[in-house]
């Protein structure tokens, strides 16, 4: 699309009320929103994905593009009280639905804010938080919390540290699929084991036929 190239195509919008970044090059193809669409050509009755929030709610922010062309994070948001801190990261939040599924008195999009840490006990919410697919939220606890501080060290801890030696590695290809490096499993919708490797391809644009794998689909001319 033509507009993608001018400045003002490329701009990004964050919504005020949850933090959500419209990012043009991205778009919004889980809601019918192809990628380099302009915020200004964004349908009449597209919404925040993640709160609902209408265009008017939206203002303009700078982004900085990094080496691999991903946009610097997004302020993390935070909401506490005497015996909890959580935290959300808009921009990595993969809108999986386990925090508003499990926990919807403390986790409403259809509320500001939308995290009511008063809505439940921090014991709650640290189980909820830990289902968190994406680590999009997070979980701390305050000084003089009540809470047990053994409860409170699952996926979802903001201090949750990784062993590098174990780490793997996932390279993004530009415009291609996701090289999956170091000893992994890869397991279908229904549970499941169809891959078990120390290298993997996977497609991040959904034009494979041989889903999840990358078979070079997204290469013009190659179908």
């Amino acid at each position: 699309m033509e507009t993608a190239k001018g400045t003002e195509g490329n701009r990004a919008y964050q919504c005020s009320i949850c933090g959500y970044i419209y990012d043009p090059a991205a778009g919004d193809p889980e809601h019918g929103v192809p990628a380099f669409t302009p915020f200004e050509e964004l349908p009449p009755d597209w919404t925040c994905p993640v709160c609902g929030a209408g265009r008017e709610l939206f203002t303009k922010v700078e982004t900085k593009a990094s080496q691999s062309g991903a946009t610097a994070p997004v302020t993390v948001k935070e909401y506490r009280n005497q015996d909890i801190v959580v935290y959300w990261n808009p921009q990595m939040c993969s809108h999986a639905g386990k925090c508003w599924g499990g926990l919807p008195e403390v986790f409403d999009t259809s509320k500001r804010p939308w995290v009511n840490v008063n809505g439940a006990t921090a014991e709650a919410i640290i189980r909820t938080i830990d289902k968190c697919p994406s680590r999009a939220l997070q979980y701390s606890l305050p000084e003089g919390s009540s809470v047990d501080p053994a409860i409170a060290r699952g996926p979802g801890a903001k201090d949750r540290k990784i062993d590098p030696a174990k780490a793997g590695r996932i390279r993004v290809i530009r415009d291609g699929p996701l090289i999956v490096e170091g000893p992994n499993q890869v397991f279908g919708t229904g549970g499941e084991l169809i891959a078990e490797d120390d290298r993997l391809v996977l497609c991040r644009c959904g034009k494979t036929n041989n889903p999840p794998f990358c078979d070079g689909s997204h290469i013009p001319g190659r179908n």
